[in-house]
C-alpha cells in the first residue's frame, strides 16, 4: 500500500459504516403491535438476527434475497420468524422499523469526511435487497459517498468479482489503489480476487462503539 497510495475506498454498509441500536429498534416494533418487551430481549433479538442474516447469507434459499427486493421482504420476514419469541406480528413490525433504526458509528462520520478532504472517492458495496442511500440522507453522510453499488441494483453478490469490477468502474478505480473495508472474511475479503487489498474488521454491534476506523485512516496516509 505504501507504493500504491490509496485513492479510493469501498465500505460494506451493514456492521461496517452502519449497525442497528437493539432498544431503539425492538422498542420501536414493540410499540407499533402494544407488546412489551422484557428485560434483556431487545439486545437477544438484535443479536440472533444479525446471526442469522451472517449464516444464511450464502444459503441458496436465501441468496435471492439479496437480488431482488420482493424477496427480500419475504426472507428477511422468514428469518425474523426465526428468532425465539418473535411471532409474525412482532416480525412484520421490526422489519417495517429496521431501517430506521440503524445508525452510523460514532466514527463513521468523521473517518467519511477525513478520507473525503483528502480527495478519496468513496464507495458503498452491499449485499442489500433494499436502497439503503436513504440511511446515508438520513444522516447526512450521501454528501460523502461518490458510488453506492448494490447487489440488487447490480445483479452481483459479494465475494462475485463482477461485484468488485462494477465499483471500480464506477469510481473509474484502480484495484491496487483501491482499499475494501468489512466485517465477512468471506465476503468482504473476497475483493482480493480483483486485486484490491481487504481490511476486514472484528464484529462490533453497537452503533455507540468505535469501528476500529483509525486502522483505515492509516492505510490512507492520513
Amino acid at each position: 500500500m505504501a507504493s500504491n497510495p490509496v485513492t479510493t475506498v469501498l465500505f460494506d454498509f451493514a456492521w461496517t459504516l452502519f449497525a442497528r441500536d437493539p432498544d431503539r429498534w425492538v422498542a420501536s416494533a414493540a410499540a407499533l403491535i402494544g407488546r412489551e418487551v422484557a428485560a434483556g430481549d431487545a439486545q437477544r433479538i438484535a443479536a440472533e438476527f444479525a446471526e442469522l442474516l451472517r449464516t444464511t447469507a450464502t444459503d441458496p434459499a436465501h441468496i435471492a434475497r439479496d437480488l431482488d427486493p420482493q424477496v427480500w421482504d419475504r426472507a428477511i420476514l422468514a428469518v425474523l420468524r426465526q428468532i425465539r419469541g418473535v411471532d409474525l406480528p412482532f416480525a412484520r413490525a421490526l422489519h417495517e422499523t429496521h431501517a430506521e433504526a440503524l445508525e452510523p458509528y460514532v466514527d463513521t462520520s468523521s473517518t467519511l469526511a477525513a478520507l473525503s478532504a483528502r480527495g478519496i472517492r468513496l464507495g458503498v458495496v452491499s449485499n442489500i435487497g433494499w436502497d439503503i442511500r436513504e440511511c446515508f440522507v438520513r444522516h447526512g453522510l450521501d454528501r460523502y459517498i461518490d458510488a453506492f453499488v448494490l447487489s440488487y441494483e447490480v445483479g452481483f453478490l459479494k465475494p462475485d468479482v463482477r461485484i468488485w469490477r462494477a465499483a471500480l468502474d464506477a469510481l473509474e478505480a484502480q484495484p491496487d489503489r483501491t482499499l475494501m473495508v468489512g466485517d465477512h472474511p468471506s465476503g468482504d475479503g473476497g475483493s482480493v480476487a480483483a486485486g484490491i487489498p481487504a481490511l476486514v474488521l472484528p464484529m462490533t454491534s453497537s452503533p455507540a462503539q468505535l469501528r476500529g476506523f483509525d486502522h483505515v485512516l492509516t492505510l490512507a496516509g492520513i
